[in-house]
C-alpha cells in the first residue's frame, strides 16, 4: 500500500487493506489456476443417509476419543478406490497412470486461514486408530508450520471436508493439479425424506457431498458409479476397521 498521505485507489475505489500473497497462500492460488487451465473438469452430486453411521460413531467416540466423521469418511473413500482405481490415477502425454498406492491429500484450514493439504499415505491400508493418529499428527505440524516435503507431496486423490461450515450444502473443489477427481464433504444434517418402499416420510440424517472429476481421465458413468458405492459403504458400518487385525 502507498506510504504517503494519498489514499491507494484502485478504479477509483480506495483501499482499506492490502495482502500480499505469501508462502503457502501463492502456492496454492498457483496451483489452482494451472488446475483450472490444464484439467476438463465436471462436478456430479449425490447424498446418502448416513442416520447408522453416525450411531456408530457417537458410540465410538467413548472407545476412541476425538473420533471424528472425517476419519470414517477416509477409510471409507481408500476403500472404494481400490474398487475404482480410474479415481485413482493421473495423465502424462496423453496415458492415463493409475497409482499403485492411494494416498489422500487432505484439505486442512488452519486457524491463519492458510489452507494445507497434506498427505495420509497408504489410507486403504490403515485402520482408525492409526488414520487418527496420522491425522493428528499432520496437524500438529501444519499448525507449527514444520510439514515436511514428505508431508505434502505424493497425493493420489484430494477430500475436502468443508461440513464445519453451517450453511454450505454442496460446493466444487478444484482438483489438485496431477490427480483426477477431489471429494467434496459437507455438514450431516436431519432431513424429512421419502421412505423406501414404503409410503410416507421419515426424518433421517443425510450427508452430501460432490466427486468434481478431469472428464478427460473418467466420464460420467464411472464417477457415478464410484459416488454410488461410496454412498452405499456409508449406509452401514460393515467395512469400518478399527483396529490392526480387526473391524467393527
Amino acid at each position: 500500500m502507498s506510504t504517503t498521505d494519498e489514499t491507494y485507489t484502485i478504479n477509483g475505489v480506495p483501499i482499506a487493506h492490502s495482502i500480499p500473497l505469501r508462502g503457502v497462500q501463492r502456492t496454492v492460488a498457483r496451483r489452482m489456476v494451472e488446475s483450472r487451465t490444464t484439467t476438463a473438469s465436471v462436478t456430479a452430486m449425490a447424498q446418502v443417509d448416513v442416520t447408522h453411521l453416525t450411531k456408530t460413531l457417537e458410540q465410538l467416540r467413548s472407545e476412541l476419543p476425538g473420533l471424528s466423521m472425517t476419519h470414517l469418511l477416509i477409510q471409507a473413500t481408500a476403500s472404494c478406490l481400490r474398487r475404482h482405481p480410474r479415481l485413482n490415477a493421473t495423465m502424462v502425454d496423453e496415458t492415463v497412470h493409475e497409482f499403485a498406492e492411494i494416498n489422500l491429500s487432505i484439505a486442512m484450514a488452519l486457524p491463519s486461514q492458510d489452507l494445507y493439504v497434506a498427505t495420509l499415505r497408504h489410507a486403504d491400508t490403515k485402520p482408525l486408530t492409526t488414520i487418527m493418529s496420522d491425522m493428528q499428527g499432520l496437524r500438529e505440524r501444519a499448525n507449527a508450520g514444520k510439514l515436511s516435503l514428505d508431508d505434502v507431496r505424493g497425493g493420489t486423490f484430494t477430500l475436502s471436508n468443508y461440513g464445519m461450515l453451517r450453511n454450505v450444502v454442496w460446493a466444487t473443489p478444484i482438483i489438485t493439479p496431477g490427480q483426477t477427481a477431489v471429494l467434496g464433504i459437507a455438514r450431516a444434517t436431519p432431513q424429512l425424506v421419502p421412505i423406501q418402499d414404503e409410503p410416507g416420510y421419515a426424518v433421517r440424517t443425510m450427508l452430501p457431498f460432490s466427486l468434481t472429476y478431469d472428464h478427460r481421465i473418467v466420464n460420467g458413468v464411472p464417477a457415478g458409479q464410484f459416488l454410488d458405492d461410496l454412498a452405499e459403504t456409508l449406509s452401514t458400518d460393515s467395512w469400518l476397521v478399527l483396529r490392526e487385525g480387526a473391524s467393527s
